[in-house]
């Protein structure tokens, strides 16, 4: 039982400290002894949200005593997705030069650090993700090979819209080339979010509502297995506050069939970081099968527990969203 209450403690603490804006929500009900706190700096970077908790975490930034051990973890954790994150970005930019004016976009990571964080540093990321109209992807292979990158062709998987590839010099440097965000076939009669679903529904294949899109599909199509998934809902629905783009969303989300994946993300968003924005948004889009069935699945502790001895005990819970999403109105 007290290792119970403990889990949902950190899991608490981390929804506390994840928020890029500051830590808007009330304390959870006891502080964390300095044990308790290297295991929350762990579940952090699991999660993606490690450089928002550092900043939030008072004891932290302040450089309080009894957490040296906790502050010395933390930096060196820091320094080296910096480092990564630095290394793919100078890529990103490289290759979208050589691309400029064709049917190519950067999605996720370098994308939302650019747009909708308030600094770059807030949002780490892993790889580079491009979206790609698929007539284009020999155009994109060829720049791909130019700037060192080898295509992983035993990642490769018939149907799945994904191509992996790696930096020859340098195995920590991945680039994925989807034709499609939703790689499953399982998925693809009831999902879809392609290049032009961004370009053919008006504005900037970068503008809020693309973010908004794309943030909602990459969380809702992992189930929600990390906390950074939830804050860059959180962080495009913050972001959208144009009239234009609010009815280019509501485009997108017809386009895409992504109407159940749009309310529970934003209704779990809200339920996590008490944003009205989020929810305004989710009464926009209205009401859809399967999304009370979603908000019974899907909590803070099934989201936090991915970084905890507990998430073998939601795999159903994920699984059963997963079969919800499957069973959606078609396109």
């Amino acid at each position: 039982m007290a290792e119970r209450i403990r889990t949902r403690l950190l899991g608490a603490w981390l929804v506390q400290l994840a928020d890029p804006l500051g830590c808007r929500l009330p304390k959870p009900w006891r502080e964390l002894k300095s044990a308790e706190v290297e295991q929350l700096i762990a579940q952090a970077d699991t999660h993606g949200i490690l450089p928002a908790l550092v900043r939030n975490f008072r004891p932290m930034a302040e450089q309080q005593p009894g957490y040296d051990r906790a502050r010395i973890d933390a930096a060196s954790r820091l320094r080296m997705l910096a480092t990564h994150s630095l290394m793919l970005r100078r890529y990103a930019d490289v290759l979208m030069t050589d691309l400029v004016g064709e049917p190519v976009a950067i999605i996720k990571g370098p994308t939302f650090a650019r747009t909708i964080y308030p600094s770059p540093q807030l949002r780490p990321f892993s790889d580079v993700d491009l979206l790609v109209a698929p007539d284009y992807k020999a155009v994109v292979a060829t720049t791909l090979r130019a700037h060192g990158f080898e295509l992983c062709a035993h990642d490769f998987q018939e149907g799945r819209n994904e191509d992996k590839w790696l930096h020859r010099d340098n195995p920590a440097l991945l680039v994925e080339v989807h034709t499609n965000m939703v790689h499953a076939p399982s998925l693809q009669g009831t999902l879809s979010l392609t290049y032009d679903d961004l370009a053919e529904t008006g504005g900037h294949v970068e503008g809020a509502a693309s973010q908004l899109m794309v943030a909602i599909m990459h969380a809702g199509l992992h189930q929600f297995e990390r906390l950074r998934q939830v804050v860059d809902i959180l962080q495009a629905a913050r972001a959208l506050n144009t009239a234009d783009e609010e009815a280019r969303f509501e485009k997108l989300v017809e386009r895409t069939g992504a109407r159940l994946a749009t309310v529970a993300g934003l209704d779990l968003a809200y339920r996590l970081f008490d944003e009205p924005r989020c929810l305004d948004i989710a009464h926009v889009i209205g009401r859809t099968r399967g999304r009370t069935i979603a908000r019974l699945l899907i909590s803070r502790n099934v989201v936090a527990a991915m970084a905890n001895d507990n998430r073998v005990y939601h795999t159903w819970r994920r699984q059963g969203l997963r079969e919800l999403l499957k069973r959606g109105v078609a396109k």
